[in-house]
């Protein structure tokens, strides 16, 4: 997904003193923070770790976005007779983020420490429009991400609601600012007669204290007016976030560029870096990813470019290493990808005899240690030989279906790089089987290495 220009370089300076200026101002409470657990789309990140060359555009500066382009819907068996009471009783415990995330169509990011911390705003404000009720139940925000969690409500539907019925039009505008924003969502059906959405905005643009404008001239198949404004405030947040200015040089193709800010909250990583491309016109000349003192790698999760800055968004520390003693940056020259790449498989019958030895990339190895079987699921515990190779693309197949994994590699040791990820349930009365694809560099192809910028991380500090 691309992300695109917001403001000039003299906004990003202005962004920059707000934060440092909320960074002196805030004690620090991290020892209350949860340790976050992560989540992944694994053969996305094994192609990133080899590949990841972010393209970064410019777009309009306001933007709409028709909400029924991704609908993930699940049915859930609802009472015969329809009480509105009922609904909204359900709705208020109802866990969004459990839903979003879990048939693994969601990357986690983060994602599930908004309900584990208890980090949204609840709202509960409703709009009633063509006999259909809008409410925003809750917004989250932590200076980097906006999720709004909704429910809608049919109130006389004589049937039963489907597909077509579950979809939210709208426009997204923030009151005061102007800046680009990148939209993703998705509904369930929750019953009969109501269905409930998330929506997870990028806006890289601090927006503390603004107003989120929302608005909707469509539900479903209904045109209608159930515009609602939020406001949009980190703090619940900000106990929970890190704020660190390395300002570190590094020099890569001949030209300097600085690290200047890494900030931290429950649910993002993002690192901003000054570097002039050379031909903007051409895209991105740098690409980057980032690892902890363990060497676990974290997940990009979008990006932007232009005048000279770089903003990229990573997932948090990982729950085993939630405050890493310094963080590594790991910087590459883009170059064009065509044709430089092999592409290997390899199959394995699943039996219980472990462990069972996969080819990983350039010589390394990939160890599957255990696989847990339940009705809930299927857990595979794994081990790699070099840090490359710790999200592998791994499938797991019976009689029946191919199997991706629906949760992100989490990792359980901190003397070892070992792992463990889930899938679907397997039919265990048939042949089962692991299939591991790798991406591996022509042999003819040299990749110049990597410029590595440490920073140390100091925790103690407000």
């Amino acid at each position: 997904m691309n992300r695109d220009v917001i403001h000039s370089d003299e906004d990003l300076k202005r962004q920059d003193a707000l934060l440092r200026n909320k960074t002196q101002e805030m004690p620090d409470r991290l020892g209350n923070l949860v340790p976050p657990s992560t989540f992944q789309a694994v053969w996305d990140k094994h192609h990133q770790c080899l590949t990841q060359n972010v393209v970064r555009s410019k777009r309009k500066k306001r933007w709409s976005l028709a909400a029924c382009g991704l609908v993930m819907v699940m049915i859930v068996a609802g009472a015969a007779v329809y009480t509105s009471p009922e609904v909204r009783a359900t709705l208020a415990k109802f866990p969004f983020m459990k839903m979003l995330l879990k048939d693994g169509g969601f990357a986690d990011y983060g994602l599930s420490q908004i309900e584990k911390q208890d980090l949204a705003v609840k709202l509960n404000r409703s709009i009633t429009d063509q006999n259909i009720r809008f409410t925003l139940d809750e917004v989250f925000y932590d200076g980097i991400q906006i999720v709004l969690n909704y429910d809608v409500e049919y109130l006389n539907a004589k049937g039963k609601i489907n597909e077509k019925d579950a979809g939210v039009y709208y426009d997204l505008a923030i009151i005061g600012a102007e800046p680009d924003m990148m939209s993703t969502h998705k509904f369930t059906i929750l019953n009969d007669h109501a269905f409930i959405g998330s929506t997870l905005i990028d806006a890289y643009q601090y927006l503390d204290g603004y107003q989120l404008r929302m608005s909707i001239s469509r539900i479903g198949q209904v045109k209608g007016d159930w515009s609602v404004t939020i406001p949009l405030s980190v703090s619940k947040t900000d106990p929970h976030t890190k704020t660190f200015f390395p300002n570190k040089d590094f020099v890569i193709d001949g030209r300097k560029g600085t690290v200047e800010r890494i900030t931290m909250s429950p649910v993002t990583t993002q690192v901003v870096i000054r570097y002039e491309d050379k031909d903007k016109r051409k895209g991105a000349d740098l690409a980057f990813n980032i690892r902890d003192n363990l060497q676990t790698l974290f997940y990009s999760n979008g990006a932007l470019g232009g005048n000279g800055k770089y903003i990229d968004n990573f997932d948090p520390p990982s729950a085993i290493n939630p405050y890493p003693e310094y963080i590594e940056i790991v910087l590459n020259k883009r170059v064009q990808m065509n044709n430089l790449f092999i592409q290997h498989e390899e199959t394995a019958t699943l039996t219980n005899k472990f462990p069972i030895i996969l080819k990983g990339e350039n010589g390394g190895t990939i160890s599957i240690t255990n696989v847990e079987y339940s009705d809930d699921g299927t857990t595979l515990y794994y081990e790699v030989s070099d840090a490359k190779d710790q999200y592998p693309g791994i499938m797991l197949m019976d009689s029946k279906e191919h199997y991706n994994n629906v949760s992100q590699p989490v990792r359980i040791a901190k003397d070892r790089l070992a792992f463990k990820m889930k899938y679907p349930k397997l039919d265990m009365s048939s042949s089962l089987k692991v299939k591991i694809s790798t991406i591996e560099y022509k042999p003819a192809y040299k990749p110049e290495p990597p410029v590595l910028v440490k920073i140390p991380l100091d925790w103690s500090k407000p």
